[in-house]
């Protein structure tokens, strides 16, 4: 509907059109006419970091040009982008996993949750096309340096600050390691655990030259959140523990912010259909990882890429689990960290031990 508005303008005053897509003189005067008819283009709190609103928003009015206003033409079209992003993420890991494709294809595109968050008019959808591409360019670039990757992947972190800021910062840890690791391999493992300790002491002291304090604007994100929430009186609200003392709250319930991401909803909040697949997926999960369990060869543990989908997991859903009073929300903000769980998970695996399986899932597909 947003972008209806936007589109509207190319017929009223198409210079006005042109600099509400392209960003360029968007916050002129002028042009708060259209921003005011619109739901979502204008956010009460942005800490100083880019509205994610806007890139659907501008993405919509750019495709009414050839839409004429079907939302079905929208709905396919990005349904198309998170396609082009999983299968990125695919591609980067097939050579790796090329004795498990079969469970690497489950694994990035039929968690329900990605399923069903990426295939439609999201900001999930911009996300998965801009991520995926972002990891399948770095991947190349790691391994042969070359300038279409460079520019691919700037592009992907352009898009990735303008969507969804805060998972492109939960990556950077661990794809900044993998960067030291393979200029000089030696003591991999203690290179990793410091890029993570100076990045987040980075972030600390960020606060005294951009004059942004990243892990306060986590605890304000999560006020702002349970404010609405109880105001719009919420089915699936949950109670969350306040965080009011900045980076001390934020250490001191990491851990239970992990937790919750990954079991809620249980299956004794099953509230409403969203909430029973939710339940169910979560329930997939746990086997998922039992089995990663079971399957483990101890050699892999020390695979890098294993390091880096753990790391991102682990950032993301604690930035998720402290800040998210909302199941539904919960659900649909870890979907871009659940292809790398099964990915992880098929990276411990054995593959001796694991063979057997795929051979018996894929004569059981055959069979059908």
């Amino acid at each position: 509907d947003d972008g209806l508005i936007i589109h509207g303008a190319l017929f009223e005053n198409p210079a006005h059109y042109i600099k509400m897509v392209t960003g360029i003189g968007a916050n002129s005067p002028e042009l708060m006419q259209y921003y005011d008819a619109c739901d979502f283009w204008i956010k009460n709190f942005n800490y100083g970091l880019p509205n994610d609103n806007h890139i659907v928003i501008r993405l919509n009015a750019i495709l009414c040009l050839i839409s004429m206003g079907n939302f079905h033409i929208h709905n396919m079209f990005f349904a198309f982008l998170s396609f082009i992003g999983l299968w990125a993420i695919y591609k980067t890991f097939a050579k790796q996993l090329s004795h498990k494709r079969l469970f690497l294809l489950l694994a990035v595109f039929f968690f329900p949750s990605v399923w069903f968050w990426t295939s439609g008019a999201t900001k999930e959808s911009v996300l998965i096309f801009a991520f995926g591409l972002f990891i399948y360019n770095f991947s190349n670039m790691l391994n042969k340096p070359g300038l279409g990757n460079i520019v691919g992947a700037a592009v992907c972190i352009f898009l990735l600050m303008l969507s969804k800021f805060y998972v492109l910062m939960a990556i950077m840890p661990g794809i900044s390691a993998l960067i030291w690791i393979k200029h000089k391999p030696k003591w991999a493992f203690a290179k990793f655990l410091l890029m993570h300790v100076v990045i987040f002491c980075i972030a600390w002291l960020s606060k005294f030259i951009t004059q942004i304090d990243l892990f306060q604007t986590i605890c304000n994100k999560q006020h702002d959140f349970i404010s609405m929430a109880q105001t719009m009186t919420i089915g699936s609200y949950i109670g969350l523990p306040i965080l009011s003392n900045g980076l001390r709250d934020i250490i001191a319930n990491a851990p239970s912010a992990v937790i919750r991401t990954v079991l809620r909803p249980t299956v004794f909040e099953m509230g409403s259909m969203t909430m029973i697949f939710a339940a169910i997926e979560n329930l997939l999960i746990l086997c998922i990882l039992a089995i990663g369990i079971f399957y483990v060869r101890l050699k892999n543990i020390n695979n890098t890429n294993v390091w880096c989908c753990l790391s991102f997991i682990i950032i993301l859903f604690t930035l998720i689990g402290l800040t998210t009073p909302v199941l539904g929300a919960l659900v649909r903000y870890k979907v871009p960290a659940l292809p790398f769980l099964g990915i992880m998970v098929l990276l411990l695996a054995d593959d001796q031990r694991f063979h057997w399986l795929e051979n018996w899932l894929e004569k059981k597909l055959g069979a059908l």
